[in-house]
């Protein structure tokens, strides 16, 4: 059984939701409001000290992080395979993997930060903001 912990608006669970798609996989989805700060829920921290989504349940085994989550699924879930067979073509698409956690994610979570926040976080005011941030 897999549980995938995740909030629609993480471009890091969007990913995990294509690979589940790709590989036509069934899972029992938990909504973590990050609006809310439900990711700071004691329960959820047990079982994802970071705070963040998504995170991945599979048979009582918790997986963080959303490459090595792609990764375990593609290696759990072996058919299809999404990586190549190929060495030299399998550390490419790694390669691409990280550039996108290295760059692209880093740079869109400013972006992402302020457009997504911006309703909850403009009718605070500066003391709550403040507090929030904290």
């Amino acid at each position: 059984m897999l549980t995938l912990y995740t909030f629609h608006n993480s471009i890091y669970t969007q990913k995990v939701f294509m690979t589940l798609a790709e590989k036509d996989l069934s899972y029992d989805e938990h909504l973590i409001n990050l609006f809310a700060a439900e990711q700071y829920d004691p329960e959820y921290l047990k079982l994802n000290p970071k705070g963040v989504v998504p995170t991945l349940v599979h048979d009582g085994n918790v997986i963080v992080e959303s490459s090595i989550i792609l990764g375990y699924l593609d290696e759990a879930f072996p058919d299809p395979p999404l990586m190549p067979v190929d060495a030299v073509l399998r550390a490419r698409a790694r390669h691409w993997m990280k550039r996108v956690d290295d760059t692209l994610h880093a740079a869109i979570g400013v972006v992402t930060f302020a457009t997504a926040n911006r309703k909850v976080l403009i009718r605070k005011s500066a003391e709550d903001l403040a507090a929030h941030f904290e």
